[in-house]
This record gives C-alpha cells, structure tokens and sequence, in this order.
C-alpha cells in the first residue's frame, strides 16, 4: 500500500508544482512531503493491522481462511485502497499534469511572439507519468483479480487437488506481478526519459574519473629502491650545494 500512495502523492505533488495557481505550489514543498509521508504510514499502518489478527497459517497457504467477513474486507480494502482510488489519482493528476504544461506552453508563446520551442523536459516528465500510470495498472490488476477469486473460493469448502494447485500458481503470479512494479521505476526512468539516461551516464563518468583519480598504486622493491635513489640524491645535492 506504502509504494503505490507513495506515487500517487507524487503524481499530485507533481500537478501542484506545474499549476499556475501560487497556493498549490506553495504544496508542493519537502517540508509539506515529509508530513504527508509520516500520515500515509500511519494511516496504512492502522488500516492494515487486522492482518495481525485474521491471519493465520493453513498448510502452505498463509491468509485469511477461516473468516469470510475479514477476507471480504480484506478485498474490499485492497481493491479499493490498492487499486481503484490510488488508478483514479494516478490519471486524474497525469491529465492536470498535461492541461497544465500545455497552458504554460501556451503562455510561453505568447510572451515570445511565436519563436517559442517546446521544452523536451515537460515532454519526458509527461511521458515518464503516463508510463508509470500504466505499468501500475497492468502490474496491480492481476492481485486485485485474485483477491476477488481468492474470498469467492473461501465460501467453497472443498477443494481438489487440481483446484489448490491452480489457486497456488495464480497466487505466486499474482504476487510476483505486484513485486516487480516497485522495482521497475529505474528501468522505465531509463527507457522513457533521456535525460535521465544523460544524468546517469553523466553520473557514471564522474564515478569513475573520481576513482582514476584516487587509484592506490601498489608498492614494489623496484620502487623502494628508486624511490630510496631520489632521497640520496637529493641529499647529495643539498650537501655539495
């Protein structure tokens, strides 16, 4: 739940820092992040403690079995907490977003008599929002579709073989789809924006300059030696002078 509020906080940080209007950017401020932050762990943290409770371990299944009302609002929690209202935020926030760089673009030419270029920056962060909002959906969709599966096969007391093993492998999917959209903001960063791409390769050569730079050179008897001949003569060199 933290990941994906996470970003739909900062799809409306986002829309408050294009917006024209000075009291939503006033917003979009670290200090004001930080406080919302702290309110969304807490918050989740609350909403989520029933987990502690309803949960139990069943064979190799860990999960609410036993109870088909906390498994109800287990569903209807995530479904809506996890996946409807986080979506919905995600999109609303994109099409401000763009109404937003476009009203600026606008003005922009205005003010510049028609010699005014677009700025590749908005286009990337647009488009950077857009595929994230996307890749959300498709990467959340198949856990809120198990979850409704999972509550109905609750009320179905006996299961085959065939059927436990099918509801395990959705399970695994379901999950492993869920886990790989925290992880993928790096690579659709990477794919979708260049310049992000400029930045990390421009990070990557300072790294390694800094390292070159840095280099510990090994010590040898061969340098011992001729390191011990310069002290002699410098010393020869002072005496005679």
């Amino acid at each position: 739940m933290l990941s994906r509020w996470f970003i739909a906080f900062a799809c409306i940080d986002r829309y408050a820092s294009t917006s024209d209007k000075v009291h939503l950017r006033n917003f979009a401020k670290p200090k004001i992040a930080y406080y919302i932050i702290i309110i969304i762990i807490s918050f989740w943290s609350i909403m989520c403690s029933h987990r502690l409770i309803f949960y139990e371990i069943k064979g190799n299944l860990c999960g609410i079995v036993n109870n088909i009302v906390a498994a109800f609002y287990h569903s209807v929690y995530v479904i809506l907490g996890g996946g409807i209202f986080p979506s919905m935020i995600m999109m609303i926030c994109a099409w401000l977003i763009r109404r937003n760089l476009a009203h600026r673009r606008m003005k922009r030419t205005q003010f510049s008599l028609g010699s005014y270029q677009r700025n590749p920056l908005d286009q990337q962060v647009l488009c950077i929002l857009f595929v994230q909002i996307i890749c959300y959906i498709i990467f959340t969709t198949p856990q809120l579709c198990n979850l409704v599966f999972n509550t109905i096969l609750i009320m179905t007391p006996d299961e085959s073989r065939d059927e436990l093993a099918f509801e395990s492998f959705l399970n695994f999917l379901a999950e492993l789809m869920l886990y790989l959209f925290p992880v993928s903001s790096f690579y659709l960063y990477t794919l979708t924006s260049r310049t992000f791409r400029k930045e990390l390769i421009d990070f990557f050569r300072l790294v390694l300059v800094n390292c070159g730079k840095n280099r510990i050179t090994p010590i040898t008897p061969a340098s011992i030696a001729r390191r011990n001949m310069e002290k002699n003569e410098t010393i020869i060199n002072t005496s005679a002078a």
